[in-house]
């Protein structure tokens, strides 16, 4: 459930903010005990703003940014992206924006072995 929430919340920007007709790519990758999912997008503007000020409460992407909206969305997606033990970061690219998720992996053999 809070997965679904997380992944929503970063679609429904890339949507709202994403230049139209442009292209968004998801990668997913397994990187030692990690999952990582990045999210790479053309934006309508460039963000003049760092990860840590984006992710905080109300806090809008740029004074440009009037669609609807309270500025919490990224706030809940990092808190429930820290509630499941991950890592959220944003870049600023050339022409758009990146955001990674990161997300331990867990053996489910030794999970089932620990309760047992």
């Amino acid at each position: 459930r809070h997965m679904w929430r997380v992944l929503d919340n970063l679609m429904n920007n890339i949507c709202k903010y994403s230049l139209p007709n442009s292209r968004v790519y998801v990668q997913v990758t397994s990187v030692a005990d990690d999952v990582q999912i990045q999210f790479k997008n053309i934006s309508k503007s460039q963000l003049n703003i760092s990860s840590d000020e984006l992710m905080e409460r109300y806090v809008r992407g740029d004074s440009s940014r009037n669609t609807e909206g309270s500025g919490l969305g990224l706030y809940i997606t990092k808190t429930l992206v820290d509630k499941m033990n991950g890592s959220i970061s944003f870049k600023n690219l050339e022409k758009g924006t990146e955001f990674k998720l990161e997300f331990p992996t867990y053996n489910i053999e030794e999970q089932i072995k620990n309760v047992v």
